[in-house]
Order: C-alpha cells, then structure tokens, then sequence
C-alpha cells in the first residue's frame, strides 16, 4: 500500500475538483442511480527505506443511490483497494422538512477539510495532519442547513474504527458557517474511549485511553482560485501520549478549464515524539468530463531523519 492509501470542467479552481468528483450520476432504473471511478497511479519515494517504486490500479468504486421519492433516500459505496470488494457505506437518509435531515447506517465522519477519496483530493496524497481524521463508523446522525450556517450531530459506535460496539458511544459535532459567498468555516469535535491491553509475555500493559479530534478548517473560493487552512488539536492519537496538533495551508489556481495548480503545505506534531513536516507541488489536467490525471512531487521532514526524503507521483482517475 502506497503513502496515499494509509465530472464537469469550469473556469473556476473549485470547478478543476469538480472534473473528478461531481460526475453525473447513471440512471439504472428508476429512481436508481450509479457514480463510481477507478483510480490508478505510479508512486515512487527516495528516502532510507529502500521501499520499490509501486505502479498499478489503488482503488476502483461503485456508488449505488436509490430515491424513494418520498424524502427517503439509500445509498452504498462499494470499493475494492486490492483486497477485494467491501461495504464502504450504507446508509438510510431521510429528509424531515424544514431544513432537517437524519441518517443511519455505516458512513463517514463529516470532519476533516480532505476527503477520503481520490476524487476528493486536490492532489495525490494526504496531508500530514490527516492522522487524526476520524473514518467511517455505524451511528445515526442529525442534520440542519440553513442559508448561512448548518449544524451536524451523530452518535456512534467509534469515530475511529467501525467496531459494532455500542457500550462505548462516540459522539461527533460540527458547525459551518457561510458568511459571504465563497467562504465556508468548519468547527468540529469528536472523541472515542480504547481499552487498554492486559500484559503478555514481553509486550506490556497499555492503559486505556480517549482519542479525539477538535477540527477547525476554512476554504475561500474567488474565481480561479481556491484557498484553505486547517488546524487540529489532537488528543491521545494511537495512546496515551498521543496530544499534539496538526496543520494544513492549501492553494489551488485554474489556469484555464483543465489545468489547475495546487500546492500545499502540512505538519503534525504528537507529544510521543512522531513529527512530520510535508510539502506538496501538484498540477492536474482534465483531459475531459471523464478522465482527469496530475503529477505530485513532495518531500516530508520526520523527527526519524532516516524517513526524510521526497516521493513523486502520477495518477489518472477515471470517473463515471
């Protein structure tokens, strides 16, 4: 697995994303519709590990949605990332009027600037901060939008693992806001309790801890060009000596209707010593509606100076 595993053009930067995520649904039947994308790339790493240049298909995916016409809608994403086919999501949404909304099932946290996806993604991999993003999870979720600001709850087995316990709930929340047009502002929280492990032979006990996120992030979008920061305070990622933060600075800028620019910037820093700095070049170019392909260069800054080292990429998404 690579580093990075862990649609209509418009003159606009945030249209350039649109070429690969925002891909016109197939009517399969009636209200049944399909999205999807494959996902293929070549990736190569110079730093002290050795680690041989990786070239193949990452992922590919189908999303199936179905609206029952009455406010009701299903959806399930179904992915293979070259261990086979799995449930990514499934979830019942139902509209209750007056700009509410719940959802239940398996589906992902709504915090994080970065999606999960390639077709989320200004760019080939994933910022340094991502370690403290929360997953998919089964839970139920409510949901307001409004003009100016929506608002989001969920409770859930764990924000960070899809365990099917529910002893131990997790809850998440989030606000946005949208002042003026073009500017979104995120607030976001969520937290999830691991038990500790009882002593065996030669490994010792680890205590129990609370791992969480507080996520802020911010995108403006004017014309061409699109930017955003992100900052997380992180608490008690993979254990007990786990605080720390996280960071994230992005531009992207559309040249024209297919080439676009994005550069970006990103670093965590955890009290047991794991540090990253990243520094990510990337430009793309929508070949058309479909395809959409970018080259990445990016050298990332450990506190293991045998890590340190740069890594370059290539990838084409095909999206339907």
């Amino acid at each position: 697995m690579n580093m990075k595993k862990m649609m209509t053009p418009v003159l606009t930067a945030a249209g350039m994303l649109a070429a690969v995520n925002a891909y016109a649904d197939i009517e399969l039947a009636e209200g049944l519709t399909a999205t999807g994308f494959v996902d293929m790339s070549i990736y190569a790493v110079e730093d002290d590990t050795d680690t041989d240049p990786s070239m193949g298909l990452d992922q590919w995916e189908i999303d199936l949605m179905y609206d029952f016409g009455t406010g009701t809608t299903a959806r399930i994403d179904l992915n293979d990332l070259g261990d086979g086919m799995e449930v990514e999501q499934a979830y019942i949404e139902v509209d209750l009027g007056s700009g509410f909304a719940t959802k239940a099932g398996l589906f992902l946290s709504a915090l994080g600037y970065e999606g999960p996806e390639p077709v989320d993604l200004w760019q080939y991999s994933y910022s340094a901060t991502i370690i403290g993003y929360p997953g998919y999870s089964n839970g139920a979720a409510l949901m307001y939008g409004a003009d100016a600001f929506s608002l989001y709850l969920s409770v859930l087995d764990g924000s960070y693992d899809a365990d099917g316990d529910a002893e131990s709930l997790s809850v998440e929340a989030q606000v946005k806001l949208f002042p003026v047009e073009g500017l979104t502002l995120q607030a976001g929280y969520a937290s999830q309790e691991f038990d500790g492990v009882e002593a065996l032979d030669d490994v010792p006990a680890t205590e129990s801890y609370d791992q969480g996120i507080i996520n802020f992030w911010a995108e403006y979008t004017t014309g061409a060009l699109t930017v955003a920061a992100e900052y997380n305070v992180l608490m008690e990622i993979g254990g007990a000596d786990g605080d720390g933060d996280g960071y994230l600075v992005m531009a992207n800028y559309a040249f024209t209707d297919k080439f676009a620019l994005t550069i970006r910037t990103s670093g965590v820093s955890l009290d047991s010593g794991y540090e990253d700095t990243a520094f990510t070049i990337s430009p793309s170019y929508a070949i058309n509606d479909n395809l959409f392909v970018l080259v990445e260069a990016r050298t990332d800054d450990y506190d293991d100076d045998t890590l340190d080292g740069e890594s370059y990429a290539a990838e084409m998404i095909f999206s339907f």
